[in-house]
């Protein structure tokens, strides 16, 4: 699950708008599209399959769209729209990438895997949609991810719009020709191994036109395509390079061809017998049937440029089949065509004329004022074999492996986010913005380069560029390794090729070369081998958009780089934002050694810290891209009036969905201090939440001198395994989960775990000054205590509210709790460790009984003594796990900072025992699905109602609906039965009734609520949770409560302010709050565990007088179940 956010503020309105995508989860915006008069709307659906295909006497399952080899060929207008759903049912990753469409404005419909997407998995979808713009011509579609292009692509024709026409005369007939290459073998398995080995991959077995080998290999002649033309009559040939690694000489025997554009552009017409593709290029040409009626080879062979270097040395025919052709003689085979005559493989020469005849049509409209100008050198390069890797991972010469770069970067792709997504969404260690304009050291680039410069530095490195500006690129290959050609395609863009050459470009006598008045345009250049050409674009498409060499061996070696374009003014310059089914990639987060697909916000784990000001409005969009359903609770927030926004799965709302989205929006109303966010749905909050860090309103300050810094420091756990299974065995089983296997500090364990230290969080502090550090217990299931050695703590807040400060050296915190807490730099310069460790009142109960450490760390602090490596922090001190004295010596010091409004006439007073217990098997249920003790299931209640949550409705819709049977209003207000609560407690009253019940309250009744601890099966410490609301803790304490005796203990004058109350061990707390917040809310023990065996009650707090004392109407975008 992942989440991104995005903050807008503004001085006159109240201000922050966040965008939340959790891995799985995004926070997005609508837009729409206007089209023209007459452009239409296409719809297509693509399915990726493995399709049984047999070539050279072999069938293969080969993976292809829509069962067809070469896949569909799409039709469409300049200025229509495509859609096309993406539906992967192939075993592996996928992406469709739209070759040379400029994509304005829909980078996100470009299809570079990790790019502008994550890749489409295995039984996943996507849709794209894009609109035509000013682009005639021919086209094509490829999958870009991994060699899954090798037989998963086909033609995109674009025609005038309505009404326009060629600019030459109308052809009888249009044939795309798709030229490819195929393998006898898996590509995928060919790629993989190469991957493995270091080496270069295996050649292709064939080359094809539009599938189809040809009369020229085994096995093949009864399906050579055949393309018929009439006498006289013009066929336009829609020539597509597919291949995956060659650069290909196409010709017709007998025949001459009329050019007439290349990549979607139009060209000045001119007349060759032979043309030539890179790999990614197309071209149309037209050809007149002149010749005397025969059937005529179409042929294609390579250009292998690259001296020395294996290639297919083959050639792939089709037939021009003259409708009038001589029948062949009675009984006999068909007439043999005519042969076709093509270059040698490698005709430089040949190659260069072709490309050098490129003219565009008319003056173009060519850069001249050049804003960015860079040099980029293009070319292989070798590693050496990396340390402790075998030797047969390391078979390319001398003991390397193969790679490439552009300007000695070889460019590693993500894995975890796409480029786009990381740079829309402001996400940090994706990329970094130092691609050199330059190559780091000049060098004779096509002479005889010194061993020292072929080793790249293998990078993620980006160029950025402002929107509008000319750009220059000059593209220069290298003989590092060997020369070659090389096909470079840029997404996103045409460009205009102004010049090429051979040798290494130099500018004083070069730039006379440039030709600024007609030149090409194009989207793929092809790099002379030992060469150089120069391009130039304007730079008006926002996006990330990659440029690579369309040798699809050359990119996975690493030969691309990525120029991000930032947006313009306005949102006609600006991205449009991402759709709501783009894939997102699950978040790899390593811990203890391993590493796993964890869900997470924005791939962030913790995830993203909000921050606002009291009186600011939050509006966050969650779209779940997870496998999970999912909701965000605002943890601590009143949502006054916005119950709909509060999170908890089907008591405000139902789950987001998967593929599903809800916008959460409310008012921070006079709240102050450290809240978070979490998931509130199972155990996703394992590792889905963050911190909501509320400042003073503009113009006010804290009631204590301000700090000179903030650490928001969340404690966490971690399982070395997928929480959500840890949870559902559980619940299988009928039995208490595993204990985790590490607690995390801003979510890292930290020294004390193995695989750890380097990991570990790190907080400056200079001599002297103060730290607010903003602690949140964010674990599931343990209260924490929290230090950090030889310093002291001025407590000064928790749970959003001020307190009386006072000095401590521990702090504990219970699930969900916060608490603020000021540290000085008293101490002599050096690294000391902030500490968490339990605090486990369950006696007998597991637990995870380790430290996790971050490190407070004096600037300056002593340096290490040389070559060694970071002085050892002093060791910090922490409780014992079971020091119920120190944890209740915390709580019972809080204090607010001067009179509180302590309700005192109290409308409604609850009595309500808080406790574990155990359920009998169920009828018919095995006894491995009741492994509590006696074979029983864990259970827990609140006066012996074991909460059920419903699953077709939310409680708050359905009583806002009046729907009927989701609920009663029965909730008991005092315990069925009265016992010694905290003693020896009968069996018989150690198993609860299931049930979904409600309590009723007026809105601005004075509640007290008193939660009296139970022993029943083990008494527990329970940190019990209050949605909507802050309350009094007025008292608290061990034992039986006893009204007469102990309400001489209330603190009625500055009790301290909470939403969540650590409810003694064996003992009890008294609540006090006013019920002025409409809607339903839950009160319930944050121990994960424990919620989900039902220790949960439900207020539902009904509608006062008028609007201001009334339940917002729910939201469009609710999640309906």
């Amino acid at each position: 699950m992942e989440a991104a956010f995005k903050s807008s503020s503004s001085s006159s309105i109240p201000k922050p708008s966040f965008t939340f995508f959790l891995l799985g989860i995004f926070l997005l915006f609508a837009h729409a599209v206007s089209l023209s008069a007459n452009a239409e709307t296409h719809v297509h659906n693509f399915v990726v399959q493995a399709t049984k295909v047999k070539r050279l006497c072999k069938t293969h399952n080969s993976i292809t769209v829509n069962g067809q080899y070469p896949g569909p060929t799409l039709e469409v207008n300049n200025g229509d729209t495509l859609v096309v759903k993406v539906v992967n049912r192939a075993q592996y990753n996928v992406t469709i990438h739209w070759h040379g469409i400029r994509q304005m404005r829909t980078a996100w419909a470009d299809g570079p895997e990790f790019v502008t997407q994550c890749p489409i998995r295995p039984g996943g979808s996507y849709t794209y949609k894009f609109t035509i713009e000013n682009q005639e011509g021919t086209l094509w579609w490829h999958a870009h991810s991994s060699w899954l292009r090798a037989t998963v692509y086909g033609a995109l024709i674009i025609h005038p719009k309505e009404g326009s026409s060629y600019p030459f005369p109308k052809p009888k007939r249009e044939t795309p020709l798709l030229l490819g290459e195929w393998w006898d073998a898996n590509p995928m398995d060919v790629i993989r191994e190469a991957t493995r080995t270091g080496g270069s991959p295996n050649i292709s077995d064939a080359y094809t036109i539009n599938g189809q080998p040809g009369d020229l290999y085994n096995c093949s002649s009864n399906d050579t395509v055949i393309v018929p033309i009439d006498s006289g009559d013009t066929n336009l040939l829609r020539v597509i390079n597919a291949a995956l690694n060659q650069q290909l000489f196409f010709t017709v025997a007998n025949h001459q061809f009329t050019v007439v554009g290349a990549d979607a552009s139009y060209l000045k017409p001119f007349t060759t017998s032979v043309i030539m593709l890179g790999p990614g290029q197309t071209t149309d040409v037209i050809i007149t049937a002149d010749q005397p009626p025969a059937r005529y080879y179409i042929g294609a062979s390579p250009y292998a440029s690259a001296q020395g270097a294996p290639f297919d040395n083959t050639t792939t025919t089709a037939i021009l089949e003259y409708k009038t052709a001589p029948c062949p003689a009675k009984g006999g085979g068909p007439i043999k065509p005519v042969n076709v005559t093509l270059p040698a493989f490698n005709d430089t020469a040949t190659a260069t004329r072709f490309t050098t005849s490129l003219r565009s049509p008319s003056k173009a409209e060519v850069p001249t004022e050049i804003d960015e100008s860079l040099f980029v050198t293009v070319g292989l390069g070798l590693i050496p074999c990396p340390p402790g890797v075998r030797s047969r991972n390391c078979q390319a010469p001398n003991n390397t492996r193969f790679t490439a770069s552009m300007n000695n970067v070889s460019f590693v792709l993500p894995s975890n986010f796409s480029l786009l997504q990381a740079h829309q969404q402001g996400i940090p260690g994706v990329f970094t913005t130092d691609f050199p304009a330059n190559p780091p050291v000049k060098f004779d680039y096509t002479g005889n380069v010194s061993r020292a410069l072929w080793n790249p530095v293998q990078a993620t490195k980006v160029y950025k560029v402002k929107y509008g500006s000319k750009v220059e690129v000059v593209l220069q290959g290298t003989s590092i390794f060997v020369a070659e050609n090389h096909p470079i395609h840029l997404h996103g863009y045409d460009f205009y090729i102004v010049a090429e050459g051979f040798g290494n470009f130099d500018r004083k006598r070069d730039t006379a070369k440039f030709n600024l008045v007609d030149p090409p345009m194009r989207n793929t250049a092809s790099l002379p081998v030992g060469g150089w050409a120069v391009i130039r674009f304007v730079a008006d498409n926002p996006g990330v958009w990659i440029m690579h060499c369309h040798l699809d061996v050359h990119i996975g070696w690493g030969l691309a780089m990525i120029f991000i374009v930032e947006n313009g003014v306005g949102e006609l310059q600006a991205l449009n934002p991402p759709p709501t089914d783009l894939p997102v990639q699950a978040t790899k987060v390593k811990r203890l050694c391993k590493t796993h697909n964890s869900i997470t916000v924005n791939g962030q784990y913790p995830g993203p810290t909000l921050e606002v000001n009291n009186g600011d409005r939050l509006v966050i969009k969650v779209v779940n891209r997870a496998r999970y359903n999912v909701t965000i609770h605002w943890h601590g927030i009143r949502q006054t009036r916005t119950a709909w926004a509060d999170g908890p799965e089907f008591v405000t709302q139902c789950p987001i969905r998967p593929g599903g989205s809800f916008t959460y929006k409310f008012m921070i109303e006079g709240q102050e201090g450290t809240l978070w966010w979490h998931a509130h749905s199972s155990w996703l909050r394992a590792t889905v939440y963050g911190a909501l860090i509320i400042h003073p309103k503009e113009g006010s300050s804290y009631p204590f001198a301000k700090p000179k810094r903030e650490t928001p420091i969340l404690l966490g756990e971690w399982w070395d395994a997928n929480p959500i299974d840890v949870t559902k065995k559980a619940t299988r089983t009928g039995v208490s989960p595993n204990i985790s296997d590490a607690y995390t500090i801003n979510g890292q364990p930290g020294d004390f775990y193995r695989c750890s230290s380097n990991g570990t969080v790190i907080v400056p502090i200079d001599s002297g000054e103060t730290n607010l550090l903003r602690v949140i217990n964010a674990a599931l299931n343990q209260q924490l205590f929290f230090t950090v050695a030889n310093h002291k703590f001025t407590v000064v807040g928790a749970d959003a509210s001020y307190l009386k400060p006072f000095t401590t050296p521990v702090i504990m915190l219970g699930p969900g709790q916060t608490t603020d807490v000021l540290i000085t730099a008293d101490q002599p310069p050096a690294r000391y460790y902030i500490a968490a460790g339990p605090y486990a009142s369950g006696q007998g109960a597991p637990f995870d009984n380790t430290t996790t450490t971050a490190v407070l760390e004096y600037e300056p602090a002593p340096c290490p003594a040389k070559g060694g490596g970071p002085i050892k922090p002093v060791n910090a001190t922490l409780p014992a796990f079971n020091d119920t004295a120190t944890a209740t010596k915390f709580t019972t010091s809080l204090r607010s900072p001067s009179k509180a409004e302590v309700p005192t006439e109290i409308d409604e007073s609850l009595f309500v025992t808080v406790g574990l217990g155990l359920i009998p098997c169920p009828p018919g249920v095995r006894l491995r699905n009741c492994q509590g003790p006696n074979n029983t299931r864990f259970a827990a209640s609140m006066n012996n109602v074991s909460f059920v949550l419903p699953s077709n409705f939310s409680l708050l819709q359905a009583h806002h609906q009046g729907i009927p049977g989701v609920f009663t209003t029965d909730f008991p207000a005092t315990p069925p039965v009265k016992f010694d609560y905290t003693g020896n407690v009968s069996h018989a009253l150690w198993n609860p009734v299931k049930a979904t019940k409600v309590y009723k309250v007026k809105y601005g009744s004075k509640v007290e609520v008193v939660l009296q601890g139970t022993g029943v099966f083990v008494a527990d410490n329970h940190p019990v949770h209050l949605h909507g609301y802050d309350f009094f803790i007025v008292a608290e304490g061990f034992g039986n409560f006893n009204r007469k005796r102990d309400t001489a203990k209330f603190n009625l004058v500055d009790p301290p302010m909470r939403n969540t109350a650590s409810l003694p061990v064996g003992g009890w707390a008294v609540i006090r709050f006013v019920a002025n917040n409409p809607g339903v809310w839950i009160m319930h023990c944050h121990l994960d565990v424990h919620i989900g065996w039902g220790l949960a009650m439900v207020f539902i707090v009904e509608n006062g007088d008028g609007e201001l004392q009334s339940l917002n109407p729910p939201p469009a975008d609710l999640p309906i179940c």
